[in-house]
């Protein structure tokens, strides 16, 4: 279970959104960890739950960004998606197998 607090500005397709308050969601969170070396490995984490709070939307237009409108964003679906490059430090605390051929 996971608990996250954010803001945002991204563009895409020629329009912007930017959530400069900040907006709030939950859910449930599965992670995988693969490891790749003795003492690396590849963790991946995906997310589902719910996100609200309130945005803006705007266009750029000759350098400027224009706001558009204010919306309220609830939204139930994956909420939450990474991977993380992980270095295990510390005395015994490695890959005993690295998977692949040994």
């Amino acid at each position: 279970m996971y608990g996250q607090i954010v803001t945002y500005d991204f563009e895409l397709g020629g329009k912007g959104y930017l959530g400069d308050k900040w907006s709030y969601g939950g859910g449930v969170a599965y992670g995988y960890s693969l490891p790749v070396g003795h003492r690396f490995n590849v963790d991946f984490t995906l997310g589902i739950g719910y996100l609200g709070g309130s945005y803006k939307e705007y266009i750029p237009l000759d350098g400027h960004y224009v706001w558009q409108t204010t919306k309220n964003r609830r939204w139930f679906g994956p909420t939450k998606a990474g991977i993380s490059l992980v270095w295990l430090i510390g005395r015994g605390n490695y890959n005993e197998k690295k998977g692949g051929r040994q």
